[in-house]
């Protein structure tokens, strides 16, 4: 408009989820699961886009009269490619992913971890973690269990607890791959609330740690290799065990000039390259 640039937004006339849940005190796990449908098909349609919107929460999902879900503000919103990694912690403190807070790689699976804890609000009508300061919410994210949805309210199903779960897990590969995945369980769980349909990866622990062998070790571990224990009988019954611990010694003689000249070998080739 007279050299203006400006943008304009579809004008939807509702309220946010955050004031919904602020008034019903905690949403139902049916109309949780509704929503939540919703907005997976929302974010998916970013996703698809090479879109991750980075600050999912119900302050920026909108809920019009007629009961459609939006999801907006994509503010902080970034192309998702191999260098997506955000020089700082992104995103508002109490929906942020472990891995937004520590300001590392973020994908389609942040958004997932996001939406996971919207959905534990939802249904718990509380943010799983609170601090006395943003920093302190950012490491409860990075180290604490949430309180079990079940243990707040014994009335939400297994199959919904489960769903939020695993979109909470710590670890991006632990979570759904995908907003699709996610709309797959949802859908199960309308059907069957109770059912045990939802499959976590098992956490797998480093039981093999690596062992620093120090250099006597390398070298006692070498001569042993090399020396041959003969007794004085076998010697005269098999003659040719003395030949091969006099060809043991020569090899061993040889060896270390060997490593020499595959040294000088290598720093000239370098030097030529």
């Amino acid at each position: 408009d007279r050299g203006l640039n400006y943008m304009v937004m579809e004008l939807v006339e509702g309220i946010t989820l955050k004031e919904y849940i602020e008034r019903k005190g905690r949403l139902s796990h049916k109309e949780t699961i509704s929503i939540a449908i919703q907005m997976c098909s929302g974010i998916g349609a970013a996703h698809a886009s090479g879109i991750i919107h980075r600050d999912i929460k119900p302050q920026n999902i909108i809920i019009s009269r007629e009961g459609k879900v939006k999801v907006m503000d994509f503010g902080i919103a970034k192309a998702a490619s191999s260098n997506t990694i955000t020089s700082n912690a992104m995103g508002s403190v109490h929906y942020i992913s472990p891995e937004q807070a520590r300001g590392g790689f973020s994908d389609e699976r942040s958004d997932i971890y996001s939406l996971g804890i919207t959905m534990y609000e939802m249904l718990s009508g509380k943010v799983p973690f609170i601090g006395d300061s943003t920093v302190a919410v950012a490491l409860a994210h990075i180290q604490e269990q949430a309180v079990p949805l079940s243990t707040i309210n014994k009335d939400i199903p297994y199959g919904i607890e489960m769903i939020v779960n695993k979109c909470m897990q710590k670890k991006p590969e632990l979570r759904y791959l995908s907003v699709s995945e996610l709309i797959t369980d949802l859908k199960k769980a309308v059907a069957d609330p109770e059912g045990d349909f939802v499959k976590i990866a098992p956490i797998v622990n480093d039981d093999s740690p690596t062992i620093h062998i120090s250099d006597e070790d390398i070298k006692s571990i070498r001569n042993g290799a090399k020396t041959v224990v003969v007794s004085n009988t076998d010697e005269e019954d098999n003659p040719d065990l003395s030949d091969i611990d006099k060809e043991d010694e020569e090899e061993s003689e040889v060896d270390p000039k060997l490593e020499k000249v595959v040294v000088i070998g290598s720093i000239v080739a370098g030097i030529i390259l």
